[in-house]
C-alpha cells in the first residue's frame, strides 16, 4: 500500500519542481555589480646575468621550481632507495610498483627534508623507503647563472608495465 500511494504522489512531486524551476527571476531585479579591482601586471623577467648570485638566489628562493641551467642531481644513490631484501610481499607480487617524490635540495647539495612530499606511490612501504634513502644521499645542487641556488628535485622510481589508461 505504501508504494502504491508513494507512486500516486511521485507525478505531483515531479509537477511541483517543475513549475519551481520554470520560474522566471523578477525582471525588475538587477545582479550585484561587483567593483572592478585594479590589477597590476608584473614586468616581463629577464635571464639572470651570469655571476649575478645574490639575483640568482632571490629568484630561487621566491620561486623553488623555477627553471634553472641545470637541475639537482644525485651524487651517488647510495643507499639504494629500494632493497630486495625488507621489500614486503605484495611489492614484489605487484605487476607494477611506483613512487613520486618531491624534496628541496639546498646550495650544499643536501635534502631538506622538512619539504619532502609524496606526489604518488603505489605502496606505503616505497615511500617510507624512498624518504629514508633519500634523506641519506648527496645531491649536484641546481645551478642558474653559474650560481648553485636551491630547488625542488622531482624523483621517480617505477618497476614493471604501467596499467592502461
Amino acid at each position: 500500500m505504501n508504494r502504491r500511494f508513494l507512486a500516486s504522489l511521485a507525478p505531483a512531486a515531479v509537477l511541483a519542481l517543475a513549475m519551481a524551476c520554470a520560474r522566471n527571476p523578477d525582471p525588475d531585479t538587477e545582479p550585484d555589480m561587483v567593483p572592478e579591482t585594479p590589477v597590476r601586471i608584473a614586468p616581463p623577467v629577464g635571464a639572470v646575468k651570469p655571476g649575478d648570485c645574490p639575483e640568482a638566489m632571490r629568484r630561487a628562493l621566491a620561486k623553488p621550481d623555477l627553471e634553472v641551467d641545470r637541475l639537482a642531481t644525485p651524487r651517488a644513490s647510495v643507499p639504494s632507495a629500494v632493497t630486495g631484501k625488507a621489500m614486503p610481499a605484495a611489492v614484489r607480487r605487484a605487476k607494477y610498483n611506483e613512487v613520486r617524490v618531491t624534496v628541496l635540495i639546498d646550495t650544499l647539495g643536501k635534502a631538506n627534508m622538512s619539504t619532502f612530499k609524496v606526489i604518488k606511490s603505489t605502496h606505503p612501504w616505497l615511500a617510507s623507503s624512498m624518504k629514508t634513502a633519500v634523506a641519506k644521499w648527496s645531491f649536484e645542487p641546481a645551478q642558474l647563472a653559474g650560481c648553485k641556488v636551491p630547488r625542488v628535485w622531482l624523483g621517480a622510481i617505477t618497476s614493471g608495465k604501467a596499467p592502461a589508461q
